[in-house]
Order: C-alpha cells, then sequence, then structure tokens
C-alpha cells in the first residue's frame, strides 16, 4: 500500500480505533477527500509548487482508485481528479483606479480556475507564472494557463472575453 496518499479522519496516533476511516464518501458535501484535493491543486497554483502538484497528483490517483470500487458517493472525488488533470490559473496585471481586464474574469468565473489579481507596478509577492516567470507589471496583462502551459499574453478585455467564454 502506498504510503502519505490520502487523509483520514482519525489521527494517526490514535489507540483506541480499530480501523483508520477515509474521507471518500459524498454525503451533502463533497467528500473530505474531494475537498482536500481541490485545496492542494489551488495551493499549488497559486504558490506555483511542483512539489505539491505532484502530491496532489498522487493523492488523486489513489483516491480515484478507491472511487472506483465504491457504489455510490464518489462524484466529489472525480470531480476534484478532473480538476487535478486541468488546472486552471488566470493572471492579471492591471490598473486598480481603472480596472479593464478584472471585470472580464468576474463577469465569467470558473470554479476550476484559480484568479490572481496584481497591481501595476507590484515588484513584491509577485505570482509566478509555470517555469518560474514573473509576469511583468509595466502594464496591463492576463496570463490563462492550464497546467504548466501558459497562453501568450493577453491585453485586450475583448480578447480576453472571448477566450474565457470558450472554456
Amino acid at each position: 500500500m502506498a504510503k502519505k496518499t490520502g487523509y483520514y479522519l482519525t489521527a494517526s496516533d490514535s489507540t483506541d480505533v480499530p480501523i483508520r476511516i477515509r474521507g471518500d464518501v459524498d454525503e451533502a458535501i463533497p467528500s473530505a477527500t474531494g475537498q482536500i484535493i481541490e485545496a492542494l491543486v489551488r495551493l499549488s497554483s497559486v504558490t506555483g509548487d511542483l512539489e505539491l502538484q505532484e502530491r496532489a497528483w498522487k493523492i488523486a490517483e489513489h483516491a480515484a482508485g478507491r472511487a472506483a470500487h465504491q457504489t455510490y458517493g464518489q462524484a466529489g472525488i472525480v470531480n476534484a481528479c478532473a480538476f487535478a488533470l486541468e488546472p486552471l490559473k488566470l493572471v492579471i496585471v492591471d490598473r486598480p483606479e481603472n480596472l479593464a481586464l478584472v471585470p472580464v474574469a468576474n463577469r465569467n468565473p470558473d470554479l476550476r480556475r484559480v484568479d490572481i489579481v496584481v497591481a501595476i507596478g507590484t515588484e513584491a509577492n509577485r505570482p509566478t507564472l509555470p517555469g518560474g516567470i514573473l509576469p511583468p507589471t509595466d502594464k496591463p496583462g492576463a496570463w490563462l494557463c492550464t497546467g504548466q502551459v501558459c497562453l501568450p499574453v493577453i491585453t485586450s478585455p475583448k480578447e480576453l472575453e472571448r477566450l474565457l467564454r470558450q472554456r
């Protein structure tokens, strides 16, 4: 059995629990495992941490294997695995006093997408694009990334709107 490929509903050092149960079954909300996979994928997208992305992928693989043997309640894991397969990240550099690109992203929400907004001129705490590349913050632009691949910079609100509606 693979180590560190899931999360349980009990502490690992608990002495009074005969069987450790995983949170793999959806109830009224997605399963704990599905939520953890989604959170790890989002965190890896925001931070650009490839090790964290690999960990999320490994957990998703093992959870999908377990979900295949469940008769019900696996939609949360299936959805989280789809999210792990194709995480979306939108990095927007815009003018705070005259937003042009941010309203376009707001009009086209996507639960699979992590949106990161940066003001023009920002030097500290800039988000990274895949490969550790820092987006320039001297003019407005948007980068739509799928996994480790980004499209060329988008500077037109109309072009961003067209692109986001396609997804």
